[in-house]
């Protein structure tokens, strides 16, 4: 049982699930199964409004004893919905499995969020989520440590195409895809008895194609810093996502926020988040952010793409697992002084987490 309870505390760092129910324990195994249920009532400019589904999703965990020190770990995510429709695409969002050991960390292997994941965001919203350009990948091996006085690394290997046409592995030009590699550098601690303090960065760099051929390949690198700070009630946090795709080439997967649509594809993208949320009450919360970028075209002779834009939201949240909120705000694309693009989102919406 102990053993047990330790390997699955050194998991939660890989895992943003916040609660988990044991459906079965026994002779060294147990399993466990959480999710949540999200549904907001959106209005998007051009768009009438709609009720969708924003990332509903049951998830079933596995854990084997091997020894006092190291357990077998595997899991596996349902989604349900696309943007459109509610239900009908009932699909396995990722599937993983790997090792635990209470001294060193844990390494899994599949379908998988990485290192990207754990970097602190500055987004304090239900709805718009955060400033990273690369949080998972379809086929990965991923190693997170376990904390060593507050310091966590880690370090990620991605599996391309195993065909070898034209001789190239690099698969699409999916953000998700490609075959590379990433390391990662975080820390969890206090400044001061009251002052709590999050920090991760992360680096990333995959080989895609344009046309799955070795003539038009290129590296997409990917990068991010973030930190959260956490004053009594009050939480301030700042990040910067980075893109860039070498040998002159363009990406879309750097686009811009989703507020103000993908944007691009872009050369090179440099994006900026700061946020703020304040405990109003034990239940309530009052919080905003906002952000902006800049996209460079693989032509220097073309304008650089700027963007920038805002958000507001409040909650109530009556326990730990059900939150209601309204948020809204808007975005703003430009180039050369001329306005591309004026967006708005406004919506309320409930998340029940289990």
């Amino acid at each position: 049982m102990k053993k047990t309870l330790i390997a699955l505390a050194v998991a939660a760092l890989a895992s943003s699930a916040a609660n988990a129910t044991v459906v079965y324990q026994k002779d060294g195994t147990k399993i466990d199964i959480d999710g949540r249920v999200h549904f907001e009532l959106q209005n998007i400019k051009n768009q009438r409004t709609d009720l969708r589904d924003v990332g509903s999703r049951l998830r079933v965990r596995a854990y084997q004893d091997l020894t006092d020190r190291i357990s077998a770990y595997g899991g596996v995510e349902l989604r349900f919905s696309n943007d459109n429709e509610i239900g009908g695409n009932f699909r396995t969002h990722r599937l993983y499995g790997g090792f635990i050991h209470k001294d060193v960390g844990t390494l899994t292997f599949g379908s998988q969020l990485h290192l990207g994941d754990h970097i602190p965001k500055a987004n304090y919203t239900y709805e718009w989520g955060g400033n990273v350009f690369f949080d998972g990948h379809k086929k990965a091996a991923t190693f997170m440590s376990v904390p060593f006085s507050g310091v966590r690394v880690a370090a990620d290997y991605y599996f391309g195409n195993s065909k070898k046409d034209n001789g190239t592995s690099s698969g699409t030009t999916a953000w998700n895809e490609g075959q590379g590699y990433g390391v990662g550098l975080f820390y969890d601690g206090k400044l001061a008895d009251d002052v709590a303090v999050r920090f991760g960065s992360g680096y990333t760099e995959v080989t895609q194609s344009t046309d799955g051929t070795k003539v038009h390949e290129y590296k997409l690198q990917r990068a991010g810093v973030g930190f959260d700070i956490t004053y009594q009630k009050v939480h301030l946090g700042f990040d910067w996502a980075y893109g860039k795709a070498t040998k002159g080439y363009e990406s879309a997967n750097i686009g811009f926020q989703k507020i103000a649509n993908s944007g691009g594809p872009f050369h090179k993208n440099n994006r900026f988040l700061v946020g703020l949320k304040v405990d109003v009450t034990p239940q309530n919360a009052v919080y905003g952010e906002y952000y902006f970028g800049k996209g460079e075209k693989a032509d220097s002779r073309i304008a650089d793409v700027k963007m920038n834009g805002w958000m507001v939201g409040a909650d109530h949240r009556f326990n730990k697992f059900v939150a209601v909120y309204v948020e809204g705000g808007t975005g703003k694309v430009k180039q050369d002084g001329k306005e591309l693009l004026k967006n708005h989102r406004v919506l309320t919406g409930v998340r029940i987490l289990f």
